[in-house]
């Protein structure tokens, strides 16, 4: 924490929990970047292998804590009377009531194992020792992995990573919008009275594009939808309607009942996965349970 504090200029550090050579902290801080996180890393590093003493001094108040160590850590909220500063040989203060150790050395290094950030709070895990040093080599070793997977040098995995990450949405997008015209274009229609009634099969399209685009359909007239929607391995048929005679989570469950699958929803969107071999007759029989409904 003194080293973010050094690179950071200023942080509130919330809480501090640890236990058998790991640990975390909650950090108050504006912005934390990985590269300051590797910064404040190596610094650290660098302080337990220089081997600085730790000392305690005692205050009878905050106030004169402060006063004598202005860049002292403290959760003043929690702070009342006597007050007990830890001091890193000229390097850190912080108030402290937790056991420490004499020397840094005796840390063998730290190392950050998680990130994660809620509001305006960052909550790092660490470990120290051999843990850390154990879980350095398992990391190491799969970004060695990763890069020989990726065919990407190590020093170019994160653009790489990157990279692949933006096609990917590329292609969501483009396979979201691909579904909209099929489920909007494809489908036969028939009119039964008042009732559009529309089916089809469909594969390698976006599910949950079908459920969205369903969902603004049968908002826009009284309709029922019956989609199979096929990937390989994985086969799922959905109901939508806003006809009060079809219930779509109460049908997609005796099919999956009858079929050996498993689904659910509501009244007007359900969805059920099921096996394959199963999923034609599956089918069939949810177009034929509608259109009995649609017919009474």
């Amino acid at each position: 924490m003194g080293c973010l504090q050094r690179i950071k200029g200023s942080l509130r550090v919330r809480k501090v929990e640890f236990s058998e050579g790991a640990g975390s902290v909650i950090v108050e801080v504006d912005s934390l970047s990985f590269n300051e996180l590797a910064e404040a890393q190596v610094m650290a590093n660098r302080v337990i292998a220089e081997g600085k003493n730790v000392k305690e001094h005692f205050f009878d108040s905050l106030e004169d804590a402060q006063k004598a160590f202005p860049s002292l850590r403290a959760h003043e909220e929690r702070i009342k009377g006597r007050v007990r500063v830890v001091e890193i040989d000229g390097f850190d203060y912080s108030a402290c009531t937790g056991e420490h150790v004499r020397n840094t050395r005796e840390c063998g290094m730290i190392l950050v194992t998680h990130v994660s950030k809620s509001g305006g709070e960052y909550r790092l895990d660490f470990e120290i020792g051999e843990k850390a040093l154990e879980t350095a080599v398992r990391l190491s070793t799969l970004c060695l992995s990763v890069s020989s997977i990726l065919g990407s040098p190590i020093k170019n995995l994160e653009k790489t990573v990157l990279n692949m990450r933006m096609e990917n949405e590329d292609i969501r997008k483009r396979l979201s919008a691909t579904t909209e015209q099929l489920v909007c274009n494809t489908l036969s229609k028939t009119v039964l009275g008042e009732v559009e009634f529309h089916k089809g099969l469909l594969k390698g399209v976006d599910l949950r594009t079908v459920m969205k685009t369903v969902g603004e359909l049968i908002d826009r007239s009284r309709s029922v939808y019956v989609i199979g929607v096929e990937w390989p391995g994985a086969c799922s048929i959905l109901v939508g309607s806003s006809d009060e005679r079809v219930k779509a989570a109460e049908l997609i469950r005796e099919v999956c009942k009858a079929f050996n699958g498993k689904g659910g929803g509501d009244e007007k969107i359900a969805v059920g996965s099921l096996p394959c071999d199963t999923y034609p007759r599956a089918f069939e029989e949810a177009e034929e349970k509608v259109l009995r409904l649609l017919s009474s």
